[in-house]
């Protein structure tokens, strides 16, 4: 390739960055907006509220949390929420991908999706239990069906969720868990 053709190209790329750039910045427009507007409603801007309160007081993680679920727009949303939170977070999409984080780091806390694709949450929970009696489980699941096919004494589990859970909802959850573990 010829020098001036190299010089196309560059521009070539250098135009689509620019394309994606204003992409991106008309993007964090609307997300700015609509942060606004959920601020201004009152069941979502205590939360927002809490949540800033809990990041500039904490300085450092105040729990690790495990999140198990083959869906990852919804491992990605519990990440930042629980983060800014000031949880240390990790993820993970399959059982075997839990575990193998689960043999490498100690988790306070796990949240798992009942359905994986390569095992039950249920399941996983009593491998982790195994691991780490004192990890807290939370399972989650989007259907209700699914709950009477568990055993109804599952020691492995501290809660079951049904989906969609609200942030609110799993903020208090995990906070009442991590009070629980440190009073414990």
């Amino acid at each position: 390739m010829s020098f001036p053709e190299k010089i196309d190209v560059l521009d070539l790329i250098i135009n689509v960055l620019n394309e994606h750039e204003k992409k991106m910045d008309k993007l964090v427009e609307r997300l700015e907006l609509i942060v606004d507007v959920l601020v201004e409603l009152p069941e979502f801007s205590e939360t927002f509220e809490e949540i800033a309160a809990r990041a500039s007081l904490l300085e450092e993680p105040s729990g690790s949390v495990l999140i198990v679920d083959d869906d990852e727009f919804l491992t990605e949303t519990f990440k930042l929420l629980l983060e800014d939170a000031g949880f240390e977070v990790e993820t993970a999409n399959t059982g075997n991908q839990a575990l193998l984080k689960a043999s490498q780091l100690d988790f306070d806390l796990a949240i798992l999706d009942l359905k994986l694709p390569d095992t039950t949450g249920s399941e996983l929970a009593k491998s982790l239990k195994d691991r780490n009696s004192e990890m807290n489980i939370i399972l989650l699941t989007g259907q209700a069906e699914a709950l009477e096919n568990l055993e109804d004494v599952d020691l492995s589990l501290d809660e079951i969720l049904l989906k969609p859970i609200s942030p609110t909802e799993l903020l208090k959850l995990t906070e009442k868990l991590r009070a629980g573990a440190k009073s414990g």
